[in-house]
């Protein structure tokens, strides 16, 4: 069976609150090598920042799942726009 496209965010997502490395984690998410959207966790305020390239949208979250919904949508929109 095929793994989801929303556990792969997730699971990338999961990763950035795992590492301790650093305060901030940033993640590019992309689709067919164009970058679309990046997230920053940042450790300090357990937020992540979701900002989307085009249209040019930022927003804050401090829940996993919604963010990883929004990476979802706008992967999923650029996916099936062509």
């Amino acid at each position: 069976m095929k793994s989801s496209n929303l556990e792969k965010v997730i699971k990338r997502l999961q990763a950035m609150t795992i590492d301790r490395t650093a305060n901030r984690q940033k993640r590019i998410f992309e689709q067919f090598g164009i970058p679309l959207c990046e997230v920053t966790y940042i450790r300090s305020s357990d937020e992540f920042v979701f900002a989307r390239y085009r249209p040019r949208e930022r927003f804050r979250f401090d829940d996993i799942d919604l963010v990883a919904i929004e990476v979802f949508n706008c992967l999923y929109d650029f996916k099936h726009t062509f």
